[in-house]
């Protein structure tokens, strides 16, 4: 027992253990072609990713180098990639840019500092077991964002594209209306490269998925750049990196900066980690893996967490970059572990083949990444599927574009409550019915049937809150008042309800009075025992007839049948409902 309990802890301490006990030879080779793959993928797009996030692209590397390595020792998913994203880089920028120059020294800061925040926050959730709340984010919320997202970082990649300069601005359409400004200024050099590396990039995807497209334009982007002397006639290059690993680096924390970067960090760390599980939820379908979302958050918390002491920008999990590990053929984070390697390797040795990249290939690799997330068409489509998501994805969409896209999402996010509330404050009361032909009961308004004058049988399909109780009782009595003819029992059916509060009992006391000024009897069938429990412990049991609870309605119509008035059922009555019917009339 004792050996099993430590076993168990260090299972949980230490995640990357279970994989590799037993580690065989055959699946190091599979590891590490995935791990070379994703090295050719990771180091151009880290690059990319980092200029996009308004830093230098060596951040990008030394995210690259350090953070995939903790990810996958820590996470769950062994295919998951770790590292930099284009939604999370994105964010960095709009958050930070009105509180620094994107660049300067102290913008540089603050993204370390938000890297902390946002993998103290992961930690944190993890840590209590807390990965549920993470289903606050609706898909039809995140379809939305990801699509105005997308057309954002596509904006912010076009001047590199054409070589023009415009102003950092925190919203989308006064720098599009800037880059228009600025369009008779472009470089042609660079707009001719930049426009040739994304058509380049995606003709070698179209022609095999498996090739490194990214880096092939890069080398022959750079290989240009330094045979024609492309940078002496306008066309920006990355300039030197510095040689050598990064060094250990305290995040500055102060009390003002923890209360400017709060809000963010939550929004960034939601959004991040819906692309995480995204990914998780795709790859473990395949392989069979149980995502555990508690260690996938303190995975991600421990690589944010430990990234910012080495220079790193907040990471998380790339749905690219894990595709690509998990067709390759990946079986354990050994693969993502050699990727970092290769980057060490490459910051040590290589930083001197990056000096001459240019700048438009690293926007077109940016802009061909994300091309695949601009899908309006999906969001828009939304509306004829589910009318709340849908106008949920098209609001978060829009405002995505109008304001700032993490405020866009807390509004989508917001939406999808008041929906939700919306939904469960107006509750389905479906009328249900025997239908003789069939001999089973159906739901009489969809099917048209008709009821027994003398009964009405009611299901309802929503637990009983102080949000619907009021309206829901209302309801019950709207149907009552519908009837022409006077019943003499109404069957509540409870088999969907699954929780009462307070609330609803005291309404249901109220519908319980109603009844017995209208002279009819309640019966109650399918009562689940939790809500059982709470009519006892509020007294509710004591107002109900205990004769008239039953398991089933079956069983409830035959034991009232022979307590109906029969004369009715003789002299007016012109349908034969049950069974018993035929033996009065």
């Amino acid at each position: 027992m004792f050996v099993q309990k430590r076993s168990s802890r260090l299972a949980r301490f230490f995640p990357f253990l279970s994989w590799l006990k037993g580690y065989s030879s055959q699946e190091l080779r599979s590891d590490s072609l995935a791990g070379l793959t994703v090295a050719v993928v990771l180091i151009p797009q880290s690059m990319a990713y980092a200029m996009l996030a308004g830093m230098p692209p060596v951040y990008g590397l030394y995210a690259a180098a350090v953070t995939p390595v903790i990810g996958a020792l820590w996470g769950s998913l062994r295919q998951l990639a770790t590292g930099p994203i284009a939604i999370m880089s994105l964010l960095v920028l709009t958050t930070l840019t009105p509180l620094a120059e994107p660049g300067s020294a102290d913008y540089i800061s603050l993204a370390f500092t938000l890297s902390f925040m946002v993998g103290c926050l992961y930690l944190f959730l993890g840590t209590l077991r807390m990965g549920l709340i993470m289903s606050f984010i609706s898909h039809s919320s995140v379809k939305g964002f990801t699509a105005a997202a997308a057309l954002i970082i596509i904006s912010t990649q076009l001047p590199h594209l054409f070589g023009i300069s415009v102003g950092k601005h925190e919203y989308i359409l006064p720098m599009l209306v800037n880059i228009v400004r600025e369009l008779p200024s472009l470089n042609p050099y660079t707009c001719v490269m930049g426009i040739a590396a994304l058509i380049l990039i995606s003709f070698i995807k179209h022609v095999n998925r498996n090739l490194p497209a990214g880096l092939i334009a890069l080398v022959i982007g750079t290989v240009m750049v330094i045979v024609f002397d492309l940078d002496q006639k306008g066309i920006a290059v990355i300039g030197a990196i510095p040689v050598g690993l990064p060094s250990f680096n305290l995040p500055l924390v102060s009390f003002e900066m923890l209360s400017k970067l709060a809000g963010p960090t939550m929004v960034i760390a939601l959004v991040s980690f819906a692309e995480t599980y995204s990914v998780g939820k795709a790859i473990s379908s395949q392989t069979k893996q149980k995502v555990n979302v508690n260690q996938e958050l303190i995975g991600q918390g421990l690589a944010n967490c430990i990234g910012s002491f080495f220079y790193c920008p907040p990471v998380s999990g790339s749905f690219s970059r894990s595709a690509i590990n998990f067709a390759v053929g990946a079986k354990t984070g050994v693969s993502s572990i050699l990727s970092s390697i290769i980057v060490v390797l490459s910051l040590l040795f290589l930083t001197q083949l990056f000096t001459s990249i240019p700048k438009a290939v690293l926007a077109a690799l940016v802009i061909n990444a994300v091309l695949l997330l601009f899908n309006p068409k999906e969001v828009f489509a939304l509306l004829k599927k589910n009318r709340h998501d849908g106008i949920v994805a098209v609001t978060v969409f829009i405002m995505g574009l109008v304001i700032k896209p993490d405020y866009a999402l807390l509004l989508g996010v917001m939406m999808s409550l008041i929906f939700f509330l919306w939904k469960t404050m107006h509750p389905v009361v479906v009328r249900i019915t025997k239908d003789p032909e069939l001999n089973m009961f159906v739901d009489g308004d969809l099917m048209d049937k008709p009821d027994c004058p003398q009964i009405l049988q009611l299901r309802i399909d929503s637990e009983i809150y102080f949000g619907n109780a009021q309206f829901l009782v209302e309801l019950i009595s709207e149907r009552l008042d519908a009837l022409v003819a006077p019943i003499k029992f109404l069957i509540l059916d409870f088999q969907a309800v699954s929780f009462v509060d307070l609330t609803g009992i005291d309404e249901l006391r109220l519908l319980l009075e109603e009844l017995d000024t209208r002279g009819v009897r309640p019966v109650f069938i399918n009562i689940n025992p939790p809500v059982q429990k709470v009519f006892v412990s509020s007294g509710l049991s004591a107002d109900i007839d205990a004769e008239m609870i039953f398991d089933g309605k079956g069983t409830a119509t035959r034991k009232i049948f022979p307590i109906l008035d029969h004369d009715y059922c003789r002299e007016t009555c012109s349908i034969a409902l049950f069974n018993e019917c035929e033996t009065v009339k």
